[in-house]
């Protein structure tokens, strides 16, 4: 299998997006974990968004016309955010991801990054094993715990719904920052 890679374009949405939630859920559903994209709709929608904004950069690799995976780059910063990397779950561990991640660390070398990071689940052994070879080493790890829903009443409260960032700032500052733009829209 003949593998090329290109920049992404927003018509590549789609298939890119089909790909995000395929490979996501394989993965997760291999180890009993629930999916990080579980609608197909949600791949396409962040795909859609993340092609459509300057401040992003996709490779696309493809082989006989074929979309196999892509990965993104956050470079709105000067260190770099990797993801999200997907490979088609029909041809992973054919050196898809591999190629992938190394066009990913050129594009950041030539544009002399300060820095590179990605954010890896950690029941994923095969892209971990990828990213350690490739010099990336664990910095911190993140647990995400999701308890049941909640239902009924707290005394005093309207509902049971967690603490804006902007509730919390108003009430430690006593501003509210709803005039305020948020830091990405300053940018534009």
């Amino acid at each position: 299998m003949s593998i090329t890679l290109r920049q992404g374009e927003p018509d590549d949405a789609e298939e890119c997006g089909r790909i995000c939630f395929e490979a996501f859920g394989a993965i997760a559903a291999r180890h009993n974990f629930p999916t990080t994209f579980p609608t197909e709709e949600l791949g396409i929608g962040l795909a859609r968004r993340l092609l459509g904004n300057p401040g992003f950069f996709c490779s696309v690799a493809e082989a006989d016309g074929r979309i196999l995976g892509s990965n993104f780059l956050d470079e709105r910063s000067a260190i770099v955010g990797v993801g999200p990397i997907t490979v088609d779950p029909l041809v992973q561990d054919r050196g898809v991801g591999r190629l992938l991640m190394l066009e990913a660390m050129r594009r950041c070398e030539e544009r002399r990054t300060a820095g590179v990071r990605l954010l890896q689940v950690a029941y994923h052994n095969r892209s971990m094993a990828l990213y350690t070879t490739l010099g990336f080493k664990v910095r911190d790890l993140i647990a995400c715990v999701q308890g049941p829903p909640q239902h009924g009443e707290v005394p005093g409260q309207d509902s049971l719904r967690p603490r804006s960032r902007s509730r919390t700032a108003q009430r430690r500052t006593g501003r509210s920052r709803r005039s305020q733009p948020a830091p990405h829209c300053r940018r534009g």
